[in-house]
């Protein structure tokens, strides 16, 4: 039954993409590049820093019984995140894509004023849904706060990672609070991710099964004019449906 109706669902899927255009551009191709190397590298982080945190869960005996394994798995998938960041910090000084990309993603006034305005359309209180540029608070929320998380995740990770070093130079007890930090930031991202990012991305009715433009970076009209009405800059492509 589970494989008669997966056949059914991809069906359905793969006829929903042929049929309705998405010829908005959201996503460049190294945006794209970009998003499934922090995608991957945070998915292996979360699996395998739990893995390490509780070596007893169901998660650690999935992925066998070395410790050094799962620990040297999360040093690189650490790496990885790392230099991710790195090199989106040089995309967006060195690219012009790049600059306007965190230009568009840097809160400004009315990001405020949307909030109330939606808070007040999602209760009823309002008729009028708020008119959004390129990015909305919500997604220049979500941005922020992964720069932000991947700083924090990276500087304890380290010192957690060169411990002795670090104790050369700075108390012991400041590894054990880089450690507190680490875990509880981790459980946020991850919460985050599942609560808010998943939901935008995969269980919003607008876009599920999941929006397709980290796949080919573009969007229907529809999703584009409901969305994101004020960003009239967008890249239009002729579409004539996914290759799928």
């Amino acid at each position: 039954m589970f494989a008669h109706n997966g056949l059914i669902f991809v069906k359905k899927v793969r006829a929903h993409l042929r049929s309705t255009g998405r010829p908005v551009l959201r996503m460049g191709r190294s945006q794209r590049w970009q998003h499934a190397v922090l995608a991957l590298s945070f998915i292996v982080l979360a699996i395998t820093g739990f893995a390490l945190k509780f070596p007893d869960s169901w998660i650690a005996k999935l992925m066998g019984s070395s410790e050094p394994f799962r620990r040297w798995t999360h040093r690189v998938a650490g790496i990885v995140l790392l230099l991710a960041g790195m090199y989106h910090i040089i995309y967006i000084l060195a690219s012009k894509d790049g600059r306007k990309l965190v230009k568009d993603l840097f809160p400004i006034k009315k990001d405020i004023a949307d909030v109330w305005c939606n808070v007040r359309y999602l209760v009823g209180l309002s008729k009028e849904k708020p008119k959004i540029g390129r990015f909305g608070y919500a997604e220049k929320m979500e941005y922020w706060a992964v720069v932000w998380g991947t700083i924090i995740m990276g500087v304890t990770g380290l010192m957690i990672w060169f411990k002795m070093d670090v104790t050369h130079w700075l108390p012991r007890w400041l590894v054990d609070v880089a450690l507190t930090i680490h875990y509880y930031e981790a459980i946020l991202a991850c919460l985050a991710i599942l609560v808010w990012h998943f939901y935008h991305v995969i269980f919003d009715p607008d876009v599920y099964p999941l929006n397709m433009a980290c796949y080919d970076g573009k969007v229907s009209e529809q999703w584009q004019e409901e969305e994101h009405a004020l960003d009239t800059e967008a890249p239009r492509e002729e579409f004539t449906g996914l290759d799928v």
